[in-house]
């Protein structure tokens, strides 16, 4: 199981905003998109995810994806994107788990195990007390971790996350990361991330692939790629990468910006 892409480019338009991205992520592991704000992650993500169209090759447990039909490609792909608020529907959040899980069967009866699985799924994000509940009468965070129910509900071999930590707090930002990770390496599947904290990419994500101006700049293992130098390059922030104290990871502690409007 991996992911492999081979010269991929996105294209908006007939403006080519993400250009020849080529990288490996093997089963079980977290990839952190890094880079400034329009450097092309959520682009790239979102080429992935089948919501722009690709050029070049994108290959998921051998199959390439350009030639699935939605459907297939929605049952391999998991994707939370950054406009949590749109998850509006008039239903609660266990029957949008359902919905989710059943929405091709050619039958008004649920799979038997979709109710089992919906329950786990919450009882696992923390979200069981917001089962009866519609999305719109929760809170942002609380709707980031509905959207990653619904991805999760549906056992992905790909998961595509675009800042899913934007609306948590800092014990939230752990959970869902941990969970992340931990369920990416036990079900063996492949994770895309864009992470904006550095420090949380160091500490989750296995490799990391830095953009700049929809090109990749360096990638490889997070602790190779997370450097200084590199950060400071990409960032145009000077910085100290810390090791944390009792931990197996390190932190990257901004100090200025290098050029005006730099970070």
């Amino acid at each position: 199981m991996s992911l492999i892409l081979n010269d991929l480019s996105v294209a908006i338009g007939r403006r080519a905003i993400v250009r020849g991205v080529s990288v490996t992520a093997g089963a079980g592991e977290c990839l952190a998109l890094l880079g400034r704000n329009g450097a092309g992650k959520t682009t790239l993500v979102r080429g992935l995810a089948g919501l722009w169209p690709v050029t070049g090759e994108a290959l998921l447990e051998g199959k390439v994806l350009t030639a699935l039909s939605a459907a297939a490609r929605s049952r391999l792909i998991g994707y939370v994107s950054q406009d949590f608020a749109s998850v509006t529907a008039r239903l609660s959040v266990l029957e949008l788990l359902l919905l989710v899980q059943n929405s091709d069967r050619m039958s008004w009866q649920p799979a038997p195990d979709s109710l089992e699985r919906a329950h786990r799924m919450l009882d696992m994000l923390r979200l069981t007390r917001f089962a009866g509940r519609m999305p719109g009468e929760l809170s942002g965070g609380q709707r980031q971790m509905v959207m990653l129910a619904l991805a999760l509900v549906r056992q992905p071999r790909l998961l595509l996350l675009d800042e899913p930590t934007s609306a948590l707090d800092l014990a939230n930002q752990l959970h869902m990361l941990e969970l992340v990770r931990d369920y990416t390496r036990r079900e063996g599947i492949v994770t895309v991330m864009i992470l904006h904290d550095l420090s949380l990419a160091a500490r989750f994500a296995d490799r990391a692939l830095m953009l700049e101006d929809g090109r990749v700049i360096h990638e490889g293992p997070v602790g190779a790629v997370m450097t200084e130098t590199r950060i400071a390059q990409v960032y145009g922030v000077s910085c100290h990468v810390l090791p944390v104290p009792g931990g197996t990871y390190r932190a990257v502690y901004p100090v200025a910006p290098l050029t005006p409007g730099g970070g």
